[in-house]
């Protein structure tokens, strides 16, 4: 019979959705509907651009395009819409997929279509940031700088398993208010610490049971925490770590990337009421295995497990400890497995920014809460929101929310002396609540108990800033960015904030670029370009912080500024009124 198999150049665009399992594991309804709207979305969206649905997997999309431009066009609309919780469900959170493209020959031979491109187009998504559009040169060459896109270079980047570098643009809409470009950090020229350093790889989750998955994310976090506190130990921070979870890297290939000694390998089994756990330990310059070790534990008491696993990973590679440190290390009351999944979905809703999503997060830490009335970190976080909600002005008794915001802070405190973050929290709320001395005690207090927390560092430099220590404050961002190469956004906030503070204007701009929502900077933003005499550049920006913040005004906004120094509160001040904004 002859070849029904047709060749064609064409876009191919594959998404993936992010952490599809462990969503399914805390909430199996609620994603099942969030999925099912995602797919509609996918397949009305690519229709209307004259594109089509290839494979519908559960988790995952393929699909290609005739026409390049409309492709790419469709990919953002797409995202912009998945950004939105489903029709007629506020209540759900939204998904968030991964997108990668690419432009080349395909073959066609019915059930799929098959060639580079589609295997590019794979490995271009498994870099991409949730919500994010990149695409390979071959795309980006074929759309018309009058289409309304624009490109952000991300370099010439090596993927897994490709015969050559590809050229990889992160696409967005033109008209967004963003300098954003170059987020892909460069890791490879990394200089390995003098102290015995490591990556907790994120811990695999085996078998059918749904509570796996959730446990095995639970049981990396508390392992890195916990090794964490060992002064003679480098641990990668939690952001990194995760980094690497949908991506099909050998352990010591990570550890070679992040610029560390040795990498954790390990996978989680749940058996009837036995929790099974297979750990090694790789050293990252020669793939060897340097040590294994296997734990069978009765599921009544498998908490304890992550405190196991780190005494054996520091007796390993940093050959001993302070007997201290061991005793505060099997410390801790155990807590619900269920009330680490509701603070896991406070924490993706926390830093977002609005209104509804700080609500949500209250409302998951709450649940933490009621499941763990002791839980300490949920109490934290708790205190974070009604801070949020005075900053913002989203309640409206402001200064009642900047009480409780500080009591909660306290109480987190008192529950768990040892607690760095609980400190952390309360040096935060003492920050707000204008007594910057006492945020400064907080943050030692909380740098002392957990000297390689790098959130704890980044948390410290903001409050530096504001103490007037700026250069100081840039050392301690350096150092958290240096502990945690996948550093969040808070880092380069805080950064930006010292460099402000110093006058290095274009350096502020720099750093805010390198955000995955650089939307929150728009206010430092406005004022940079405005004091460096962009004065167009810090309209525009001004503009963002109106749409972001109705009812905005510069007096009330310098209001909420804990400055020790007058002259810093008013060329702040300055800033925002010369870009326009209302006083």
């Amino acid at each position: 019979m002859a070849s029904t198999a047709s060749e064609r150049a064409a876009t191919v665009l594959h998404a993936d959705l992010e952490n599809y399992t462990g969503r399914l594991a805390r909430d199996p309804r609620g994603t099942v509907v969030a999925l099912k709207s995602c797919r509609t979305v996918f397949e009305s969206n690519v229709a209307a651009a004259g594109g089509r649905i290839v494979n519908l997997a559960a988790d995952s999309v393929l699909a290609e395009f005739p026409d390049p431009e409309a492709g790419v066009l469709c990919a953002l609309a797409i995202q912009r819409r998945l950004a939105e919780p489903p029709v007629g469900r506020g209540d759900l959170e939204p998904l968030r997929y991964r997108v990668g493209m690419d432009f080349g020959e395909l073959l066609d031979e019915g059930d799929g279509i098959y060639g580079l491109p589609v295997n590019r187009a794979a490995r271009i998504q498994e870099i991409a940031e949730p919500g994010e559009v990149l695409v390979s040169d071959s795309v980006q060459a074929r759309v018309r700088a009058t289409s309304g896109i624009a490109f952000a270079a991300e370099g010439v980047l090596r993927l897994k398993n490709l015969p050559a570098p590809v050229a990889v643009f992160r696409a967005r809409r033109a008209d967004e208010p963003t300098d954003a470009a170059g987020r892909r950090r460069a890791l490879t020229s990394l200089a390995l610490p003098a102290l015995p350093s490591i990556v907790i790889l994120p811990i695999r989750a085996l078998g059918q049971d749904p509570r796996t998955a959730v446990l095995a994310e639970g049981l990396t976090d508390e392992v890195i925490t916990d090794l964490a506190r060992f002064r003679d130990l480098f641990v990668i921070g939690r952001a990194s770590s995760f980094a690497y979870r949908d991506r099909a890297m050998p352990a010591y290939e990570v550890g070679r990337e992040l610029g560390v000694h040795y990498a954790l390998d390990a996978s989680l089994r749940i058996d009837r009421d036995r929790l099974l756990l297979h750990a090694h330990l790789v050293e990252a310059a020669t793939g060897k295995v340097a040590w294994s070790e296997r734990w069978e534990i009765d599921g009544e008491v498998v908490l304890t497990a992550e405190r196991e696993l780190a005494r054996g990973l520091v007796a390993t590679l940093a050959g001993r400890v302070e007997e201290h440190e061991q005793h505060r290390l099997q410390q801790g009351s155990p807590r619900r497995l269920e009330a680490y999944g509701h603070l896991l979905v406070g924490l993706q809703q926390l830093y977002r920014y609005t209104a509804a999503t700080n609500l949500a997060a209250r409302q998951a830490f709450e649940r933490a809460l009621e499941l763990d009335p002791t839980y300490a970190r949920a109490i934290a976080m708790l205190s974070r929101t009604h801070n949020y909600d005075w900053r913002y002005r989203w309640s409206p008794e402001a200064e009642l929310s900047l009480a409780l915001s500080l009591e909660l802070a306290r109480e987190a405190v008192a529950r768990d002396p040892a607690d760095a973050r609980g400190h952390a929290e309360l040096g935060f709320a003492r920050l707000y609540s204008k007594d910057v001395a006492g945020a400064l005690e907080a943050y030692e207090t909380a740098h002392r108990l957990n000297p390689n927390d790098p959130d704890i560092l980044a948390l410290m430099a903001d409050a530096l800033v504001y103490a007037g220590r700026a250069r100081e404050a840039l050392e301690h961002v350096a150092r958290a960015k240096r502990l945690n190469p996948h550093y969040p956004d808070l880092y380069l906030w805080s950064e930006a904030d010292a460099l402000f503070s110093l006058g290095r204007y274009d350096e502020v701009v720099a750093a805010i670029a390198k955000m995955r929502d650089p939307a929150e900077g728009g206010r430092l933003l406005a004022a940079s370009h405005a004091l460096a005499g962009r004065l167009a550049e810090a309209r525009r920006y001004a503009e963002l912080v109106r749409r972001r913040q109705p009812g905005f005004s510069v007096a009330d906004w310098i209001a909420t500024q804990p400055d020790t120094d007058p002259d810093e509160l008013e060329r702040f001040r300055k800033g925002l009124l010369l870009a326009g904004l209302p006083p």
